[in-house]
């Protein structure tokens, strides 16, 4: 008898009964009810409040303003570039609910290595870390979260859920896309000295523009 012979014995003694399907599926159940049950409490029981709360937070970096809807989001655009010096051009990620508004304040600019600003439409956010959630396509172009220094996000407050097993939960079934990115605030490294470098692998400024 050598060693693995005995492992593998053992392994077989081991091995669980056959089950119903409707038995499997009961302890999945029970299972998915444990793992909610040991999920920490929200700061804030309102899921949006909860979501400013963490993506403002000093380590994550991000600022957010709240819009009526979506036609008031060119005149924070145009705002947030008076703000902070900058031109007003922007690269705007081709997703139908930004093409449909009134730019003429914001000159429209291709997305390229040198882009300074663009303009995107998160799916949706994650109220536990304060993260903007982006499914890729023909409509969001993974580039776009990646490439601009400043990135500004439009993001409907109904579309933020609590956690990322809820995000899980409500895309079951649905078509999967190439890339899911979830974004946290600002792109930040503390690899040289410990120091904290805004702008290393992604935006250095990270602004959301709360619809609703």
């Amino acid at each position: 008898m050598s060693a693995r012979h005995d492992i593998f014995s053992a392994l077989r003694r081991l091995r669980p009964q056959s089950h119903s399907e409707a038995a499997i599926a009961a302890q999945a159940r029970d299972l998915a009810r444990a793992m909610q049950d040991c999920l920490p409490p929200l700061e804030f029981s309102d899921l949006v409040e909860n979501f400013i709360a963490r993506v403002t937070a000093e380590k994550v970096g991000a600022s957010v303003e709240r819009a009526a809807d979506w036609s008031n989001l060119p005149e924070a655009v145009a705002r947030y570039a008076e703000t902070h010096g900058l031109a007003k051009e922007a690269a705007l990620q081709p997703d139908s609910r930004l093409l449909a508004l009134d730019w003429s304040e914001i000159r429209a600019a291709p997305l390229t290595s040198d882009t300074m600003m663009a303009v995107g439409a998160a799916r949706g956010g994650i109220a536990e870390t304060g993260s903007l959630l982006f499914h890729s396509g023909p409509e969001a172009p993974t580039l776009y979260g990646f490439m601009p220094l400043h990135h500004i996000v439009a993001l409907e407050a109904r579309a933020i859920v609590a956690r990322f097993e809820d995000y899980a939960a409500q895309e079951q079934g649905q078509p999967q896309p190439r890339n899911v990115n979830f974004i946290t605030g600002a792109s930040g490294t503390t690899d040289i000295e410990g120091v904290l470098a805004r702008g290393a692998h992604g935006p250095r400024r990270l602004h959301i523009v709360m619809i609703g």
